[in-house]
């Protein structure tokens, strides 16, 4: 950050941040190519996940889940194939995956399963070296926009990303690389409206404290409701003198005359007082589920500009948001921090969108909300795997590396993003019934080398 005196002006000079492409570039090139088939194989026998996939059947006719089928038709869905194409470049027929969809491929099972994975993930020896910080666990969110495979509810019109077709945002909040949590919103919904929904709503053991974001994240309730729920709401700031616009203080403005960033007004602290148990009720509403975030903001904004409840909430987001402004104004290594949590974001939407466009396009799949729900969840799955097998080949590393004393090899290993799909293969057909190719970590990992 320039001060011109000139001008008067602040002007914000982004870091340049070294992303270690072509270190992990390198890295995973050792790796010998494998089938996305024998990857979900081996997280499913580290994580016994596919268990939680219970059927649909009456308690008499109920039986183990067939992980072939399951592991089929979940690749199906997520690589956007669906169970006809998948049928014909794979070794299982059209009537198992149809049926196997039926009885077993349900969002609650699938979230469940997606748990199983993140929560695996956060026990390898890797994963506190993913944090930026020792004492803060950030996780970020943003959206990615998909098109559908047909009109539903939920999807919308957006020319710019869909053309004369349809489509959805997938939602998704990222913890050390972890999809943690995620789901469908329509292109007309306010990303910012969901934030504390897809914090609180998280059902896997990994609880981020502080959550980054976009400017499509901000708005004038969020920095209030998070910070009370103790949660830290670090937005990334891309025009910072718009900002400053933003800023207010608790006393008199004219005490701030001399000084070279001067408040845009004063905080009503005795409103915020006065409505102190009308914005308790709000809290408890929130912390209860009774209703979404975006549902409450939209009924308070429904009110008249003087209602007393409304400018207290707004009153109390300015007070928490004037004074992370300063601190983000002070504090680089803050501001390198959140730059590089939702760098992550976009690797992980890099990811997701190559496994998407493994059929063809950048679509959901699916003739409802509901299954193209499901769609987007299966696509998480895939991910999820993917990231917990690069995460397991880097945990074995980093013993072999911590057993030989190597301080130097540890530091360039941490560096290396387990989202990265170079040395799998994707696409081609697959072969799930009969596999005995077992992957071995310890034979992977001891020809691997680090620069």
């Amino acid at each position: 950050m320039v001060y011109d005196k000139e001008t008067q002006k602040l002007t914000w000079h982004k870091p340049v941040i070294n992303r270690n492409k072509a270190k992990e570039t390198r890295f995973y090139e050792q790796l010998p190519f494998c089938d996305v088939a024998d990857v979900f194989q081996f997280v499913n026998g580290q994580c016994n996940f596919l268990q939680t996939m219970k059927p649909l059947q009456p308690r008499y006719a109920k039986k183990n889940a067939d992980v072939d089928s399951l592991m089929a038709v979940i690749v199906a869905q997520a690589m956007n194939h669906g169970n006809h194409v998948m049928a014909r470049t794979s070794d299982i027929p059209f009537h198992v995956l149809e049926s196997t969809y039926e009885q077993y491929l349900r969002l609650a099972s699938l979230v469940t399963a997606n748990d199983c994975i993140t929560n695996a993930i956060q026990t390898l020896p890797i994963f506190p070296y993913y944090s930026f910080d020792p004492e803060t666990l950030y996780g970020a969110v943003d959206g990615q926009k998909y098109g559908v495979e047909r009109p539903t509810v939920k999807a919308r019109h957006s020319h710019k990303y869909f053309g004369r077709g349809k489509g959805m945002v997938a939602y998704t909040m990222l913890c050390n690389h972890i999809p943690i949590n995620g789901y469908l919103i329509g292109t007309n919904d306010y990303e910012a409206h969901h934030v504390f929904n897809i914090w609180y709503r998280n059902t896997s053991e990994v609880k981020p404290t502080a959550i980054t974001g976009d400017m499509h994240s901000l708005s004038k309730a969020n920095f209030a409701i998070l910070y009370w729920f103790g949660l830290r709401f670090e937005p990334h700031f891309t025009a910072l003198n718009k900002q400053l616009k933003e800023l207010y203080c608790a006393r008199d403005p004219s005490v701030y005359k001399n000084c070279l960033i001067k408040p845009a007004g004063r905080i009503d602290l005795d409103l915020i007082c006065r409505e102190k148990n009308n914005l308790d009720r709000i809290v408890a509403t929130l912390g209860l589920k009774e209703m979404t975030q975006g549902t409450l903001v939209r009924k308070l904004c429904t009110y008249s500009t003087t209602n007393p409840t409304r400018q207290a909430l707004f009153e109390y987001d300015r007070l928490v948001r004037s004074i992370y402004t300063l601190k983000y104004l002070r504090d680089p290594q803050l501001e390198r921090n959140i730059r590089r949590s939702q760098n992550r974001v976009e690797s992980y939407h890099q990811l997701r969108a190559a496994i998407a466009k493994v059929g063809g396009k950048k679509e959901l799949t699916g003739k409802n909300d509901i299954e193209t729900e499901i769609s987007n969840q299966c696509g998480r799955l895939i991910s999820n795997a993917i990231i917990y097998y690069n995460s397991a080949i880097l945990s074995r590393l980093l013993e072999r590396l911590e057993a030989e004393g190597n301080t130097k090899g540890i530091d360039a290993l941490t560096r290396i993003s387990p989202v990265a799909w170079q040395h799998i293969l994707l696409n081609g057909h697959y072969t799930f019934q009969n596999s005995n190719e077992i992957i071995d970590l310890d034979e992977l990992v001891a020809e691997l080398k680090l620069g």
